[in-house]
């Protein structure tokens, strides 16, 4: 399998699953020049799209396609061998080929725009929410005789973006958390017997874009939750409530012609 044609299978999944893009021609590919990796990446979104206001909900879809990986996909596995090692009595045995796909969450307020840093135990218990939500759906660990032979996926910490002011009240600006999950990619055999072994990706991928989906729908739900809370949370005994709950950077900037306050 070919890098075009394993972009245009994830593609499909996706779009069956109810993914889809925002703009076709706004999909970044690239291909480096120093190592020649290809690079696939897009924003996809829901239908119907669920509401998170005043949240903005994204989603990022990325892979990439090594040379080695290229070099798998216009020969067979024997000839590729060859080429690297030489000729062996023997069947020379090969890793599986595995490609690994990210998905990236972000929830942000509107340009300019931040609220009041959640409380903590408000705050804490939401990343762990969401944390439990992400282990569902990335994590996983194959193992053999009780040892780990590969991890199939894994995610990252909750990622907060946040804005400092000189009088040291910091404002939540953002919220994302990043996971990846790896696929099998079919190798390519002269030999009948071996070819035979290795299954049609599609399965595995569409198996993965209904969980991207899942964690896309979890992702939307968990942050309106965290703007009810934000926006309903009774302030600590003796705290200034904060008014407006969404305050505009520029009335702190002399009105620069930024956003106006989102309430």
């Amino acid at each position: 399998m070919r890098y075009a044609e394993f972009r245009d299978r994830l593609e499909d999944v996706l779009q069956e699953a109810g993914l889809f893009f925002h703009d076709a021609d706004r999909r970044a590919k690239t291909i480096d020049l120093a190592d020649t990796v290809r690079s696939w990446k897009a924003s996809v979104w829901r239908a119907p799209p669920r509401s998170a206001e005043p949240f903005h909900v994204s989603a990022v879809i990325g892979f990439e396609w090594g040379p080695v990986e290229a070099a798998r996909a216009y020969t067979c596995e024997e000839d590729l061998l060859t080429e690297l090692v030489g000729r062996r009595r023997r069947p020379i045995r090969t890793e599986r080929r595995w490609t690994r796909i990210d998905l990236s969450l972000h929830a942000s307020l509107p340009y300019g725009s931040t609220t009041s840093m959640p409380e903590p135990h408000v705050f804490g218990a939401w990343t762990a929410a969401v944390v439990e939500k992400a282990d569902a759906t990335f994590t996983e660990i194959e193992e053999k005789r009780g040892r780990i032979v590969a991890v199939l996926g894994g995610h990252g910490d909750v990622e907060v973006h946040a804005h400092g002011k000189p009088d040291g009240v910091v404002s939540l600006k953002a919220v994302a958390i990043s996971g990846f999950r790896m696929v099998r990619v079919p190798r390519v055999w002269d030999n009948l017997e071996r070819r035979e072994t290795e299954r049609d990706p599609r399965d595995e991928l569409g198996r993965l874009a209904r969980r991207f989906k899942t964690a896309l729908d979890e992702w939307t739900k968990s942050v309106s939750e965290l703007a009810t809370w934000i926006r309903y949370s009774p302030p600590p005994p003796g705290a200034k409530p904060v008014e407006p709950w969404f305050d505009d950077q520029s009335e702190d900037d002399d009105d620069d012609g930024g956003p106006e306050t989102t309430h």
